[in-house]
């Protein structure tokens, strides 16, 4: 079972339950105080004075099967080089959790997103309602990253909604691998525009500057192409 969820909701269900024992998962420096066990590639082991801190690689932990009630997986899952192997462990780790990732227009706008792994982004992680199931997408740079990531907590309140995917899931989930195949309808008398960005370098095929000219290269059977935009 997997649906859409926020962290108001899963906060106060650890709360309502406080014999779970609840992990988080690439919890950073500044992890959820609900949890009982911190995890990370980095070793912040001293920022978790009163609590167990086990220095990881998130697809690949030293935990036992089911040893966790719950798992806490906030903006780790487009970091992963294996997202099957990453939802994998989740699963083997831990009984029920909450994923949580960013969406891809707000991915795009956050400065230092585009970075080579293991701090940039290599998926886009969103959720197919129809299908119920988690999709990963590679990544593509298509708009100039313009905001820095304590600007883009700063848009949170306004904006959450439109920046994150929220999901809780129990026992188990779909997961959708996809290749960077693109495709929007219009309107109900235009035909299907389908953009195949396979072969294709992600990281370098567009820069979207706002105000200033945007820079487009498509694949072969599209025309190259600018447009100047007005302040």
């Amino acid at each position: 079972m997997i649906r859409r969820s926020s962290r108001e909701y899963i906060i106060n269900l650890i709360n309502e339950n406080p014999d779970w024992n609840v992990l988080d998962l690439a919890s950073g420096a500044d992890g959820f105080k609900v949890a009982k066990v911190f995890a990370d590639i980095v070793d912040y082991k001293e920022y978790y004075p009163d609590n167990r801190f086990v220095q990881t690689e998130a697809s690949e932990t030293p935990f036992e099967d089911g040893e966790f009630d719950f798992v806490i997986a906030t903006h780790i899952a487009e970091h992963v080089v294996d997202p099957i192997k990453f939802c994998k462990e989740m699963a083997r780790i831990s009984k029920r959790g909450y994923l949580e990732t960013p969406l891809p227009f707000f991915d795009n706008i956050v400065l230092g997103n585009s970075n080579p792994l293991p701090h940039g982004h290599a998926w886009w992680v969103t959720f197919d309602d129809d299908r119920h199931g988690i999709v990963f997408k590679p990544r593509v740079s298509l708009v100039e990253e313009m905001i820095t990531p304590f600007q883009n907590g700063s848009l949170a309140p306004f904006f959450n909604d439109s920046m994150v995917t929220r999901l809780y899931w129990e026992s188990s989930f779909r997961i959708f691998m996809e290749d960077p195949v693109f495709s929007h309808i219009q309107g109900n008398s235009t035909s299907k525009t389908v953009i195949d960005l396979r072969g294709q370098d992600l990281q370098k095929l567009y820069k979207w500057k706002l105000g200033r000219t945007v820079s487009v290269l498509l694949p072969s059977d599209f025309k190259d192409w600018e447009l100047q935009w007005k302040k």
